[in-house]
C-alpha cells in the first residue's frame, strides 16, 4: 500500500458503509474546508444570475449535529 493511501486510511478510518458513516467520513475528509462550499448543487442561475442553491458543507455539519442530538 502506498504511503498517501495508508495515511489517508489512518486519518479517515475504514471505508464507510452506512449513510451516517459516509456523512462523518465526508466531513472528516473536508474538516479544513470552508463551510460555505456548495457540496450538492440543486440549481444554477434559476433564481437570478449567479444564484446557486443546494447543500453546503456547513449544512452537512448541521445535519450531523441534528442526527447526533436525536440519537441520544
Amino acid at each position: 500500500m502506498n504511503r498517501a493511501r495508508q495515511e489517508t486510511i489512518e486519518r479517515l478510518g475504514p471505508e464507510p458503509t452506512t449513510p451516517a458513516e459516509r456523512l462523518a467520513h465526508t466531513l472528516a475528509a473536508h474538516a479544513d474546508t470552508d463551510g460555505s462550499w456548495l457540496i450538492v448543487e440543486a440549481t444554477n442561475n434559476i433564481y437570478g444570475s449567479g444564484v446557486r442553491t443546494g447543500i453546503t458543507l456547513d449544512d452537512l455539519r448541521a445535519i450531523q449535529q441534528q442526527l447526533a442530538t436525536t440519537e441520544q
